[in-house]
């Protein structure tokens, strides 16, 4: 994990990073039994996890490298702004993002849900867009063991996402998805 966020940033993001926020690891799938599957087969150094939200399945993911003894990191890629359906006031997920001055702080919820899990060694967030990320982690030669993609849920983004980490997949690796059901048929067509 440093070695990578030295690579990225030069220096260690959660220097100085006092959580002041309760844990909130609200999200969906976080705990997928792929991920136990998936960790226990490959033994991956480095997982990329696309589409974090506030960090439940990358918390998961960083547990499970830890507890099984693998010395891994997990790059968790996020714009850390939401998706459309929790952007527009009024709508039933309008709520699930605290924001201050307008503003969404996942990004500052997700480091604070690293940080009260003891993983900070284990998490590098990119907060990117996923096509940016790739390029970034392609760039300093990243290949990661597991990848798992969770960003968007329209078709285009979905397709996109799955050819710019497939590039980024170590040989023998898994790429997986989330979200395979009919209530988005974006994802299931992708």
């Amino acid at each position: 994990g440093p070695q990578i966020m030295l690579k990225i940033y030069g220096v260690n993001i959660y220097d100085g990073f006092v959580p002041e926020m309760p844990e909130d690891l609200q999200g969906w799938n976080s705990n997928h039994p792929i991920f136990a599957d998936a960790i226990y087969e490959l033994r991956p150094s480095v997982v990329i996890d696309v589409g974090v939200w506030k960090g439940g399945s990358t918390v998961a993911l960083a547990s499970m490298l830890r507890d099984r003894g693998i010395d891994g990191t997990v790059i968790a890629v996020d714009t850390f702004l939401g998706s459309p359906e929790h952007s527009l006031f009024g709508t039933p997920n309008f709520d699930l993002i605290s924001r201050r001055h307008g503003q969404p702080i996942l990004y500052e919820q997700f480091l604070t849900n690293v940080v009260r899990r003891g993983l900070s060694d284990r998490v590098v967030p990119l907060p990117q867009t996923s096509a940016n990320a790739a390029v970034i982690l392609s760039r300093i030669g990243i290949r990661a063991g597991l990848i798992h993609i969770d960003a968007a849920g329209q078709y285009e983004a979905v397709l996109q996402d799955a050819r710019a980490y497939w590039e980024l997949l170590a040989p023998g690796g898994y790429l997986v998805g989330d979200d395979y059901h009919s209530s988005w048929p974006g994802v299931v067509k992708a």
